[in-house]
């Protein structure tokens, strides 16, 4: 096969898989499936040998995370059902004061951005939030922002999360590593958005409903902050202590005990069994131990299916030579290679809707390509998070959820969220080259 059929005939995949996702509404899993099995066969790949094929991409890729996102999902549920999320709302509010709300709204939705999905922390948050443009008097358009961005933000760039989890399995991105640079990165991604949001002064009031529920919140028994936290930090503690362990005493009993304790799996699982500490009595009950996990079973479901599926699509395109001819191609037209993936995560994102399935899909495209650009893995994954992020509009989920809730029209929610998700993916992609150019990473 020549080169330009194989490149004519990943380009027509990818276009097709987009469509099925955006335009004819089919489950992105089956999209991807679908896309998979039309570039086997265009590729001329033995019929004999397409299941297997598909069969071993996506056990390969999930091996490594579908319990990770398992647990981390079923410890986000205990932490919206508690008042734990509440809790480090408030938090965040005395840390920075009144005179620095915003500051604080975006500093709670990314921490909480971390083991939640940004749709649902605006969900859980957009009552208090609410609360607070009143007594401030500020647009929601302003703070409704904040609350969403400070979220997706880290949602696509830290673990465990499952769109930045998938891309880093799908990368061979230690977990320790991916929530390091993820976390530095998300920083000015998330101080250029709420910047911007300071921009935003069209007055919008706030949903009459959100202000009584407020109230309610105001009554509710919050667990402490110590217990709010502990389930999220005290994790990324075990998997810092085991990277560091590696490096400064390798092969000894006691690095070996931290490659345990430092897991994904062990970490996560610790932090499940901290987040029952929030539960009080309640942990031993059915609804705790039973009805929230199968909670998060449900939320884990669709990021592991589609992180397999992407996993099978990325066996199609290695071993057909599909990634080394475009790389080849990139590196020999002198296109600064780390921007591919950056425009590759943003056209799925722009298109699907969805920075998750634009983090995971662009993470398992470009993973037979790494070698051969010159792409560090890291540099991949931070590329593939801040790409995903930019230009949220009116064909996503969290846009809608933000818009409705913070009382805004489309334009302004255009305005808002549009423009405030495309300023912190662009300075999260600047940093990423910055650092990519030092060699950093």
């Amino acid at each position: 096969m020549s080169t330009s059929y194989v490149l004519i005939v990943f380009a027509i995949v990818i276009v097709l898989m987009i469509v099925l996702i955006s335009k004819c509404k089919v489950n992105a899993a089956f999209g991807i499936l679908i896309a998979a099995l039309i570039l086997a066969i265009a590729l001329k790949t033995p019929w004999s040998e397409i299941e297997g094929a598909i069969n071993g991409g996506f056990a390969s890729t999930i091996e490594d995370v579908a319990i990770v996102i398992f647990l981390g999902c079923t410890m986000g549920t205990v932490l919206e059902k508690t008042g734990a999320a509440v809790r480090i709302t408030k938090w965040a509010i005395n840390l920075v004061g009144e005179k620095h709300i915003i500051w604080a709204i975006a500093l709670s939705s990314a921490i909480l951005g971390i083991p939640i999905w940004a749709d649902t922390v605006v969900i859980l948050l957009i009552p208090i939030v609410s609360l607070l443009a009143v007594q401030t008097k500020k647009s929601m358009m302003c703070y409704g922002t904040a609350l969403y961005l400070g979220a997706l933000v880290t949602a696509s760039l830290v673990p465990p999360t499952p769109g930045p989890v998938s891309a880093a399995a799908l990368l061979n991105v230690p977990l320790g590593q991916a929530i390091m640079w993820g976390a530095i990165v998300s920083i000015p991604s998330v101080i250029a958005a709420t910047l911007y949001c300071l921009t935003l002064k069209t007055p919008v009031s706030p949903k009459e409903e959100f202000l009584k529920s407020a109230a309610e919140h105001e009554s509710m028994q919050l667990p402490s902050l110590t217990k709010s936290l502990l389930p999220i930090v005290f994790p990324l503690i075990l998997i810092f202590i085991n990277t560091g362990a590696s490096v400064i005493v390798p092969d000894t009993p006691v690095a070996d005990f931290c490659s345990f304790i430092g897991s994904p799996l062990a970490a996560l699982f610790t932090g499940c069994i901290l987040s029952l500490l929030l539960t009080g009595k309640e942990w031993k009950t059915k609804k705790v131990l039973n009805d929230w996990v199968d909670e998060g079973i449900t939320a884990a479901a669709m990021p592991i299916i589609v992180t397999g599926m992407g996993g099978a699509l990325a066996t199609f395109v290695k071993n057909a030579g599909v990634a080394d001819k475009i790389a080849e191609l990139v590196v020999a037209s002198s296109f600064p290679p780390i921007l591919i993936p950056i425009i590759m995560a943003a056209i799925i994102h722009v298109v699907t809707g969805s920075n998750s399935l634009g983090v995971m899909t662009s993470a398992a495209l470009m993973q037979p390509m790494l070698e051969t650009l010159g792409i560090s893995p890291v540099a991949a994954f931070l590329a593939c998070g801040t790409g995903a992020l930019m230009f949220k509009h009116a064909n996503s989920s969290g846009f809608w959820v933000t818009v409705s809730m913070s009382n805004m029209d489309v334009k302004q929610g255009i305005r808002a969220v549009g423009g405030a998700s495309t300023v912190a993916g662009f300075v999260g992609a600047v940093f990423t080259c910055i650092l990519v150019a030092l060699h950093i990473v």
